[in-house]
């Protein structure tokens, strides 16, 4: 169990650092049009995106 909890966050790592590599520049621009949202509107968005991150996981049987 814990060495999926590891490999997952590990993956969330990669993934992030991975944009933030190849596009240091768009993080200020991504985090305006954040900032144009309502906390409303994010929280559901974050609902949405955690939604479809356990639907992916469910998928690969992980």
């Amino acid at each position: 169990m814990i060495d999926k909890i590891l490999f997952a966050l590990g993956s969330v790592a990669v993934f992030e650092g991975f944009f933030l590599a190849i596009a240091p520049g768009r993080i200020p621009k991504v985090l305006e049009v954040l900032n144009k949202f309502t906390k409303v509107e994010l929280s559901r968005i974050g609902l949405i995106v955690m939604a479809a991150g356990v639907a992916i996981l469910m998928i690969t049987d992980f």
